[in-house]
């Protein structure tokens, strides 16, 4: 199936679970990936988004979320916000991280940052007075 869809002309599209595919599939033939549902875990969102940007990908890989307005998505969006916030306060920062900055990749860190931060954005700008934290 993902051999079809790597060899298939423009507009293929594959349909999987985000812990289905964020787990050894190389799909770096797809430009776009649609996040369905906020996991609880954003390693499992990050890892699904990695196997677009693999070695090999040729386009700039655009990623988009289908979140539900004022519902459960919202939430979960925030404690994923939350939870990237606490991961950087505790993990990212380490004496042997500053020694040699080269040596820690944060691009799957900086990739998180960024769907969070655009989301976030979005959703300030649609519902300023109906968020809550």
């Amino acid at each position: 199936m993902v051999d079809s869809f790597s060899a298939a002309p423009g507009g293929a599209a594959l349909v999987a679970q985000v812990t289905a595919g964020g787990v050894g599939l190389n799909i770096q033939s797809a430009s776009v990936v649609i996040l369905c549902e906020p996991q609880l875990n954003p390693a499992i969102e990050w890892q699904a988004i990695a196997r677009a940007r693999r070695m090999g990908q040729l386009e700039t890989v655009q990623v988009h979320r289908l979140l539900t307005e004022d519902g459960v998505d919202q939430r979960l969006t925030e404690m994923l916000a939350a939870k990237a916030e606490l991961f950087e306060q505790f993990a990212r920062d380490s004496d042997v991280a500053e020694a040699a900055p080269e040596a820690v990749d944060v691009s799957e860190a900086e990739l998180a940052r960024e769907v969070i931060a655009v989301e976030q954005e979005r959703l300030y700008e649609e519902f300023p007075a109906g968020l809550t934290s």
